[in-house]
């Protein structure tokens, strides 16, 4: 048989080939396998976008035939038509500036490597889905049973055993990101101790300043922003010395929101000593870590900054970004929790609500399949490969930078180049000291060839 061109038989008889070359020896497909398989693959892709596109076409035949059972006029239908027409040209342009510009994200946390073949065949099946309503708790399920919980569930788990908690020890769920996993942790330390303090430090994330605002929290609890050492991280005497002075006023717990890899310089604030130390003064605590960027960097990852044994910190909780290090297609967080306290029945979805929006979706096959990729399947040195070479590529041009754990940190901050290079390369800018600053960060997607015309950039503007 015979489909878009291509024959049938030939691919299945090379898929063929290629499994039993895969799976009955210790061979990898030699070149003249591999380059036949990619050029069908080019091949079947083309067809189908072009068939898609007919499929489109008669479609919106379709569509508005039944705009014209409604008894809309023949000009009514035909300027919904020049409409939609208009419309698919933005969506088309906005959808090529977005691949192109891909390549040039240097800027911001996100790992947008490419997609594994079955993890875009999963995106395509999600595409089809109708809405998928995570709503309430994700270990109870009320009437509604379109959800992907049992999805969710599994996720959370992956990413517990990671960080070496057992079956039991946690609790979590699927957040719309680090902002709403922050909120929650915060909210949670409250309801735990209503006269506590908060503190948190001044290179802590925006979202917490932003929950002390939403909620004035500084009307009815009191909170404390704590001083930062040079590398970012939080100063742990001035920590201390602040929890010290309050308790002297008066004994009050203490809630913590402590960082694993700040936005700006990618710092570890020195999590198990200041709960040690709360610990030793009997000071009743709850520690919230926001692990956006370096929580996601799999277990498996040679000399990054990983998470092993997550119960050694005494934190109460653990807030990761899956769209930052692991890349999801959606702004998507983890927030898991070592303990969870029973909260109220909501009739309508008839189950208990101990999220923080209550109702929540997220693409559930792809993210699934994209967490078991990076976690079980990369190379040990995935993560810093890139990091290296970027690393050596400023040296060799003499460029000034500045990263405070060269074995683990892919966070590097430069003096602020040029309006016009922050452009082109999408650079996160900000200033610290009187000084403009920019941050590059280096992730395994970018390609060497792209880094190699940064560093150029960079050299040609700062006259080197």
């Amino acid at each position: 048989m015979d489909y878009f061109g291509v024959s049938i038989d030939d691919v299945t008889s090379l898929y063929e080939k290629g499994k039993q070359t895969l799976f009955e020896s210790d061979n990898t497909l030699n070149g003249e396998m591999l380059d036949e398989i990619l050029s069908n693959i080019a091949n079947l892709q083309s067809k189908v976008n072009y068939y898609e596109k007919l499929i489109l076409r008669l479609g919106q035949i379709v569509d508005y035939n039944k705009l014209k059972s409604q008894n809309m006029t023949a000009q009514e239908v035909k300027k919904v038509f020049e409409s939609d027409l208009e419309y698919l040209k933005k969506v088309e342009e906005l959808y090529n500036n977005n691949l192109l510009k891909r390549d040039y994200m240097f800027g911001y946390p996100a790992n947008m490597e490419e997609y594994s073949y079955i993890t875009s065949y999963l995106r395509f099946l999600e595409s089809k889905l109708y809405l998928m309503n995570n709503c309430g708790d994700p270990y109870q399920r009320g009437n509604y049973g379109m959800d992907s919980k049992e999805v969710e569930r599994e996720i959370i788990k992956m990413f517990a055993q990671s960080f070496g908690l057992k079956d039991g020890e946690f609790w979590g769920y699927v957040t719309t990101g680090g902002t709403e996993s922050n909120f929650w942790a915060i909210r949670e330390g409250f309801n735990k101790y209503p006269n506590a303090k908060l503190y948190f430090s001044n290179k802590t994330h925006y979202s917490v300043e932003k929950f002390v605002y939403n909620n004035r929290v500084g009307s009815v609890y009191p909170y404390e922003v704590v001083n930062t050492n040079l590398d970012g991280s939080i100063s742990v005497d001035d920590l201390k010395e602040k929890i010290e002075n309050d308790q002297k006023s008066g004994y009050r717990p203490v809630i913590l929101v402590l960082t694993w890899g700040t936005t700006k310089e990618g710092a570890i604030d020195d999590v198990k000593q200041i709960t040690q130390y709360l610990i030793s003064r009997n000071i009743e605590f709850y520690c919230h870590l926001d692990a956006a960027l370096y929580g996601g960097i799999p277990a498996n990852q040679e000399s990054a900054p990983k998470i092993s044994d997550l119960k050694s910190l005494n934190v109460d909780s653990i807030s990761i970004s899956l769209h930052k290090f692991l890349g999801t297609s959606r702004a998507n967080g983890i927030l898991i929790s070592l303990s969870r306290d029973k909260r109220k029945q909501i009739d309508y979805i008839g189950q208990e609500d101990s999220t923080m929006l209550g109702s929540r979706d997220f693409p559930p096959f792809s993210t699934m399949q994209r967490i078991k990729e990076f976690m079980y399947l990369k190379k040990p040195d995935h993560y810093i490969e890139n990091v290296n070479y970027f690393k050596e590529k400023l040296k060799e041009n003499n460029i000034d930078y500045l990263t405070f754990d060269e074995d683990k940190c892919n966070i590097f901050v430069i003096n602020k180049p040029s309006d016009s290079i922050c452009k082109k390369y999408q650079l996160t800018t900000f200033t610290e000291d009187k000084v403009e600053k920019a941050h590059i960060i280096i992730f395994p997607f970018h390609k060497k060839q792209i880094i190699d015309q940064l560093i150029d950039d960079i050299k040609k503007d700062t006259g080197k």
